[in-house]
């Protein structure tokens, strides 16, 4: 499958000129562990569509301490550092694996926003997807006991805790390193073991 054709079935796009003279411009990348491709306050020069690998979003707080804030893991999220793309981003964003992804240009991506109203549909879409996703792990960090967000993580993010460092997953949920480590091994002395 093409590139083209794959963002045309991901987003469910119409197949009409506009969209087409959209896609052309999109252009696939190889991003190896560790790289940052955004950092904050830059300002995206293009959209970048994860086709394959995991990405984190993080911070530093105010002692220097790195926080994850976000994975992405899943064929089509779009990985952006903040919800206006023509803003600076907030966060870094990390290859956690070696990891495919498609590129955009934003400039193109706006233009495209204006004039294809099928496509703004599809960004508000993912905004809000983004956004109950965003609550609902707030949420649970606020209610829920460390084991109760470890469970959530092993359902939500499924096969990401053979594939991310501990430190990240613990961070992400609030925990320490140490807490993690004893709730994994918790789960796999009970008889129902991980998922994933």
């Amino acid at each position: 499958m093409t590139d083209t054709a794959f963002l045309q079935q991901l987003l469910n796009l119409p197949e009409h000129g506009e969209i087409q003279r959209f896609l052309q411009n999109v252009q696939r990348a190889h991003i190896k562990k560790g790289t940052v491709l955004v950092e904050p306050g830059q300002v995206q020069a293009q959209l970048i569509i994860l086709v394959s690998g995991v990405f984190r979003g993080f911070l530093l707080d105010a002692e220097g301490r790195d926080i994850t804030d976000c994975f992405a893991f899943r064929a089509g999220e779009i990985l952006v550092g903040c919800n206006d793309l023509t803003e600076p981003s907030q966060i870094h964003l990390e290859a956690v694996t070696d990891s495919d992804v498609l590129l955009l240009p934003m400039e193109d991506v706006l233009a495209a926003l204006e004039e294809i109203p099928e496509l703004m549909e599809i960004y508000n879409f993912f905004l809000r997807k983004a956004l109950a996703r965003h609550w609902e792990g707030k949420m649970l960090m606020h209610q829920c006991a460390a084991m109760e967000r470890y469970q959530w993580f092993l359902r939500e993010y499924p096969g990401l805790i053979n594939a991310v460092s501990n430190k990240h997953i613990a961070s992400f949920l609030g925990m320490t390193p140490v807490t993690l480590s004893r709730l994994r091994r918790k789960l796999r002395e009970e008889p129902a073991e991980e998922g994933g």
